[in-house]
């Protein structure tokens, strides 16, 4: 009788080692000063950005969310602004859109930036034309890794041309980036954690008092 439940134990004390076993842990994304760095070497390599490399020396690498796009202005030192701490933060989107996800964007669909308040306004989405504020998109996917996409514009995006400093409703199409993956990708791990709660109540329920007869 005792062998016939130690012939039972052994499939569940397998079953319980594989559910409570190590998972892989996700590969960690690269630091923010790197990413920072990569940015300007390809925007140094692309020549016709050069202007936006100063800015983005100077910048705090912090700014950069771990998903993030950037739209990057051609060099115009007619279009240049005076310095402004604010526009850079309204440049930078906190998701990944490359451009395919940029034209799934309905016209006047708003992307919220790193700029509180300021939301950049899908002006033409037609994949020959499209535009941002009524800033030609000139360089679509510039530079590209899995958590960042930077795109390059004709000129500088005017936070005081189309935001009006209101909290942009939530837009009507969110594409699937990294951003929404993290997501994911949490409620996964916490699903994973409670099913072995369920798996340890489970074994000291039936396994353990079977194996005390």
């Amino acid at each position: 009788m005792q062998n016939h439940h130690h012939d039972h134990i052994i499939p569940l004390l397998l079953l319980f080692l594989t559910m409570v076993g190590p998972t892989t842990p996700t590969p960690p994304s690269s630091p923010p000063a790197q990413q920072l760095n990569n940015i300007i070497d390809a925007l140094i390599g692309a020549s016709d950005f050069t202007t936006w490399v100063s800015i983005l020396s100077s910048a705090n690498a912090t700014i950069l969310p771990l998903s993030a796009t950037l739209f990057v202005p051609r060099n115009s030192t007619m279009d240049l602004p005076p310095p402004d701490p604010l526009l850079l933060p309204y440049h930078v989107v906190p998701q990944r859109l490359p451009f395919s996800d940029l034209l799934l964007l309905p016209h006047r669909a708003r992307l919220p930036t790193l700029l509180a308040g300021k939301s950049i306004s899908v002006t033409d989405n037609s994949p020959n034309n499209f535009s941002l504020d009524d800033v030609p998109l000139t360089h679509p996917d510039l530079f590209s890794t899995p958590s960042l996409a930077v795109h390059g514009v004709a000129t500088f995006l005017d936070y005081s041309l189309f935001s009006d400093g209101v909290p942009p409703p939530p837009p009507p199409y969110l594409p699937v980036g990294d951003a929404i993956g993290t997501d994911w990708n949490r409620g996964a791990s916490s699903s994973r954690s409670r099913c072995n709660d369920v798996v340890l109540l489970l074994f000291f329920c039936f396994v353990i008092p079977v194996l005390l007869l």
